[in-house]
């Protein structure tokens, strides 16, 4: 079973900051890999995070972005780390219901005419939290656990290659 969509969490998974919507704006670019707030908070990209979300664009895997933020803060970061072009969907709102998030997802792939089977696709978050709810609603799908079940970004295309 190959995956073709790889979602992803963005706190703590794509990024160090827990809580990318207590940043205070603007934002502001401080390197390639790092954001600072209008506190001089900042935010760094993951190593290996840019090359992974490009070796799956370049493997034709739709990738997702479900998180659980205020959508202006995520969008901005995504924009000012350059990554934003690699996710076909993103979905930020601020309530814990990523399974919510993910079975809108799949009905908006639905409606562009992309059929997906939840063994096709693979939910990357650093925390298990929403876990239980999102297989019990959105069915048995591939769950990777951040730093836990990966040591970097790029364990994930691993994953993907042991299952294709």
């Amino acid at each position: 079973m190959m995956i073709k969509l790889v979602i992803f969490d963005a706190d703590k998974t794509l990024w160090s900051h827990p809580n990318i919507s207590a940043l205070t704006f603007p934002f502001k670019l401080l390197d390639r890999n790092t954001i600072s707030d209008a506190r001089k908070q900042t935010c760094h990209l993951f190593e290996g995070i840019r090359e992974l979300l490009s070796e799956l664009q370049q493997k034709g895997i739709l990738i997702a972005l479900a998180s659980w933020n205020k959508p202006e803060p995520v969008e901005n970061a995504l924009q000012l780390f350059a990554i934003a072009k690699f996710f076909s969907i993103i979905k930020a709102e601020s309530h814990p219901n990523k399974h919510l998030l993910i079975k809108e997802m799949l009905s908006d792939l639905s409606r562009k005419g992309v059929k997906l089977r939840t063994e096709e696709i693979l939910y990357v978050d650093d925390r298990k939290l929403h876990l239980t709810k999102t297989l019990s609603e959105v069915g048995q799908l591939h769950f990777l656990q951040m730093w836990v079940d990966t040591k970097n970004p790029n364990d994930v295309l691993k994953y993907i290659n042991g299952v294709q």
